[in-house]
């Protein structure tokens, strides 16, 4: 079945000091995410010049790195290595925190149990495997490396410690399913996700976006999926403003983008195979990434944003939205979350105001944000 429905929305958009204009961007079969055009008082290729920035690259890698966003799947390899599941380690992953309800102050016992109790709801092969892999077993504990605790569980199950580690990511995959839907004893919040037909659910979404001096410089986009349609073989963005679109290079899409005739535009995303050489269409049942970038246009006009926002019209369970700035920040940052358009960005108090991470960075991570509702970041200027 290829004629996919649209049952899922994320809506975004940037707003300057002009005035917001909202730009609703749908998939072909599935609406997911746009960010709104805005408005300037300065061209961007002056300003690139100034601030030295090389806008003829605008496929370079450096768009899509950085500071990275959270990510639960990559948190959770992370957090296996070298001592494995510890206290300082768990302190540098805000996702799998946030997933164990301990991003305020909760204490390392409680958030271990939880972890464990998690683990412990996976079929006994795969709890075997990653409470050894983390450190979290008998047997294990105390062992310092990743490595040394693979061969713990290889010899236990007669097998080679390199076959033992083939078997870890998917069974990572698993546990962070579990995590993320609260589907084990000691979950601090159970999501009930329902079965859905003919779209996609979102395990995780995380959007990025630069600003410089005051200017949008660039939108980075991460979605991780689980399909719940038989069979489709691309996705399709439609944007109703000027940008210059790309995929990840070496990722698991290939962008076509095409003028609509209408001042639109269409960005076409196809899924590779496995060496992504060759068109795979996206099956049932599996899990997908998709990231690509958003750059102005070097000739393009547009005034300094004060808010980026995003719509979930349908359920992300776990979101991200990161504003990073360079240069001038911004006098005062609050967070909104699960508000109706006309509700937000409202604004600062005690209990919403955001500080800026060290990298002058403003995160705002949210669970299970769905019904059309808005969730953002918003700033002034001094």
């Amino acid at each position: 079945m290829r004629d996919v429905k649209a049952p899922f929305v994320v809506s975004s958009w940037l707003e300057s000091k002009e005035g917001l204009t909202r730009e609703r961007c749908s998939w072909r079969y599935m609406v997911v995410a746009s960010v709104s055009s805005v408005l300037s008082v300065g061209k961007r290729e002056t300003q690139s010049r100034k601030l030295g920035i090389n806008w003829s690259g605008v496929t370079e890698e450096s768009k899509l790195s950085g500071v990275e966003p959270y990510d639960l799947l990559e948190e959770l390899a992370f957090l296996r290595k070298a001592e494995g599941f510890s206290a300082s380690r768990l302190n540098r992953v805000g996702a799998v925190r946030e997933v164990l309800g301990g991003l305020m102050n909760r204490d390392f016992a409680s958030l271990k149990s939880r972890f464990q109790s998690a683990i412990h709801s996976l079929d006994d092969r795969d709890a075997k495997l990653l409470l050894d892999a983390f450190g979290l077993s008998d047997a294990t504990a105390g062992l310092p490396t990743l490595m040394g605790r693979r061969a713990v569980y290889a010899a236990s199950v007669d097998r080679k410690p390199d076959s033992v580690a083939d078997r870890e990511g998917p069974a990572l995959e698993r546990l962070a399913g579990v995590l993320l839907r609260g589907t084990y004893a000691q979950s601090p919040l159970r999501i009930e996700v329902p079965e859905m037909h003919g779209g996609i659910v979102y395990e995780t979404t995380q959007t990025t976006v630069q600003v410089t001096d005051r200017m949008w410089d660039w939108t980075r986009e991460r979605y991780s999926f689980v399909a719940t349609f038989d069979e489709m073989d691309f996705l399709t963005v439609t944007r109703t403003y000027p940008a210059i679109a790309y995929a990840k290079k070496g990722g698991a899409f290939r962008l076509n983008t095409r003028p609509t005739g209408r001042g639109a535009f269409n960005d076409h995303f196809w899924h590779l195979d496995s060496t992504g050489q060759h068109d795979d269409p996206m099956r049932r049942d599996e899990r997908y990434v998709l990231e690509f970038g958003l750059t102005p246009r070097p000739d393009d006009i547009e005034a300094p944003i004060t808010n980026c926002a995003r719509t979930f019209h349908h359920r992300s369970l776990l979101a991200q939205i990161r504003v990073q700035f360079t240069g001038e920040v911004p006098s005062t940052i609050w967070s909104y979350s699960q508000v109706s358009h006309f509700d937000q960005p409202g604004a600062p108090n005690e209990t919403n105001r955001v500080a800026l991470s060290p990298e002058g960075v403003a995160t705002l991570l949210v669970r299970d944000v769905h019904g059309g509702l808005d969730s953002g970041i918003a700033w002034t200027w001094s």
